[in-house]
């Protein structure tokens, strides 16, 4: 094994240098394209979970609202406005979730 001079040290440890640069490099970019992915599965995910719940309370206020021609219950205009109240909610929750997972895209 021969000895390095300082020159060729010098010249190596630059590349090693490089090499680790590069390394980190790709590792950031796998990071961050990562978090993208997390953040558009998460915004399906609670976006659709949001979605059937609006429809569980729309389902159930317009079969209500239905049956009000044979009374049955009664309290369909209850179930209409939290049907209302919860479909604000979600599309507010929506629109912010929404935001959130374009959050690094302006960076």
């Amino acid at each position: 094994m021969r000895i390095l001079g300082p020159r060729e040290l010098l010249e190596r440890t630059k590349l090693l240098r490089q090499k680790e640069a590069e390394v980190v490099k790709r590792e950031q970019e796998a990071a961050a394209e990562f978090q993208k992915a997390f953040r558009e599965r998460t915004l399906t995910i609670v976006t659709t979970a949001f979605g059937v719940v609006a429809a569980l309370f729309w389902q159930k206020a317009i079969s209500d609202m239905i049956n009000a021609y044979i009374p049955q219950s009664g309290v369909w205009q209850y179930e209409l406005f939290a049907a209302v109240l919860v479909t604000v909610m979600a599309v507010t929750a929506i629109y912010f979730i929404g935001k959130w997972s374009k959050g690094d895209e302006k960076k």
